[in-house]
């Protein structure tokens, strides 16, 4: 779709968002927003919940990834090639955009969104452990991309590693205190895994004052747990006014 841009200000803001991609690796095709990417879609692991799943995320934020300027014009070197895998990926054509992903991290080192494409593939394949590896590279190369740690939380706790799952979201949420999605992540993880129930009221409520609309399933969570923990402390939440003022909508 980016070809189609064909003024110079199409042109400019096409480019400058290809390199952000480049350099974050925030974008993947639907259904993978619990995993990384843009704030659409749900996950399946919302269907372990009870009381159903919850709708797709509404939450305007989309969590900026912090880098060295100087690398901005690697990402730009990359754009055209990571924009074909992209959608090679949105194709559903992961054979592909793997080998694609694959390449470009080798051949540019410096971008942590390539790496982290590759460990979201993985994701959508269950394996969980090439996945883990992918998002650690991910980090390696840029340690403040929320993105790789949410992924890497959620790889880790499909081994079953939720002490270290949890590191990640918490890391994640310390680099953007809005990723609603590293909010829920963690909330499930902590009433379904670490039977820490006020640790996921607290996320929970974070993420349900993340979305535009309240989402019923998550509001009938948070009163079940409400009721299932009633000495639960009252826990700061996510503010939508505080964090990111750059303006960035979902």
């Amino acid at each position: 779709m980016w070809t189609s841009f064909t003024d110079r200000g199409r042109l400019g803001a096409a480019t400058a968002l290809l390199a952000a991609l480049a350099l974050s690796g925030c974008a993947s095709k639907g259904g993978i927003g619990l995993e990384g990417s843009t704030e659409g879609g749900t996950s399946k692991y919302e269907q372990q919940k009870d009381g159903g799943a919850a709708a797709d995320s509404d939450a305007i934020h989309i969590p900026p990834v912090p880098h060295d300027p100087k690398v901005e014009k690697v990402a730009e070197q990359a754009m055209a090639e990571y924009a074909r895998a992209l959608q090679a990926r949105m194709a559903d054509k992961d054979k592909q955009a793997l080998v694609m992903f694959r390449s470009l991290g080798e051949r540019f080192p410096q971008l942590s969104g390539p790496q982290l494409n590759v460990g979201l593939i993985y994701m959508e394949q269950e394996d969980y452990a090439k996945a883990q590896q992918a998002f650690e590279q991910s980090l390696a190369i840029n340690d403040a991309n929320p993105y790789a740690h949410n992924g890497l939380g959620l790889a880790l706790r499909e081994q079953g590693q939720f002490d270290d799952a949890r590191i990640h979201y918490e890391r994640a949420l310390v680099l953007d205190p809005k990723y609603a999605r590293a909010h829920f992540n963690l909330a499930v993880l902590a009433e379904l895994y670490l039977q820490d129930l006020h640790l996921a009221l607290e996320h929970f409520k974070a993420y349900q004052n993340l979305q535009k609309l309240p989402d019923e399933n998550v509001a009938n969570w948070i009163v079940d747990l409400q009721r299932r923990a009633p000495d639960a402390p009252s826990q700061p939440v996510a503010d939508q006014n505080a964090g990111n003022k750059n303006g960035e909508l979902n």
